[in-house]
């Protein structure tokens, strides 16, 4: 039997369920996907919910890399537990396996850090880094002494972090001196 929720309560228990099963904090986009893949309600509907549920402390969101970061608040835990049993067990089984997928999914994303701070009176940290399937492959931290700099350095990283990386890779790859040898003074006995 198909679902289409159309009462906020049921959209909101949906959610929580959702973000329970992901046990982590979930972003939005994922808990979008997945509640509206399997076609369980409308995405205004959806986001109406969420945004409620935000505003009476159901769930918490924080900002990571441009996007909201979801999780149950102990209220939300708590409701959950109390109203859990409203949804149908189908909806309940169906929406375990997409989550499991999901999962799957996100952790195979790769995922981007481009990030500054300010670290002293002139200064900023640059953090660059790259992770695939939960994997850190790529990590840098730059220390620069223009803002605008560490925004460009952030920018360029974000629009091409694999041409970055390679030539990265190429520089540190790179025998001293060059192919030919040339200015290596440790290898001539100097």
């Amino acid at each position: 039997m198909e679902y289409h929720f159309h009462k906020l309560t049921d959209i909101k228990l949906l959610i929580l369920k959702t973000i329970h099963y992901f046990k982590e904090p979930i972003p939005e986009y994922i808990l979008n996907e997945t509640i509206l893949i399997n076609n369980y309600a409308n995405f205004f509907d959806l986001q109406q919910a969420l945004y409620e549920m935000t505003e009476n402390k159901l769930v918490t969101y924080y900002e990571e890399n441009g996007g909201k970061m979801y999780s149950l608040t102990k209220l939300g835990s708590t409701a959950l537990e109390g109203y859990a049993v409203h949804l149908p067990k189908s909806v309940c089984e169906k929406l375990y396996q997409t989550v499991r997928l999901k999962i799957r999914e996100y952790e195979n994303e790769i995922s981007l850090i481009a990030d500054y701070e300010r670290s002293g009176d002139m200064d900023y940290t640059v953090k660059l880094g790259i992770m695939e399937g939960g994997y850190n492959i790529f990590t840098v931290t730059v220390s620069i002494f223009d803002e605008k700099l560490a925004k460009d350095i952030c920018r360029e990283f974000k629009r091409t972090p694999q041409t970055l990386y390679n030539e990265l890779l190429s520089v540190l790859l790179k025998e001293p001196g060059g192919a030919s040898g040339e200015g290596n003074d440790l290898e001539k006995g100097d």
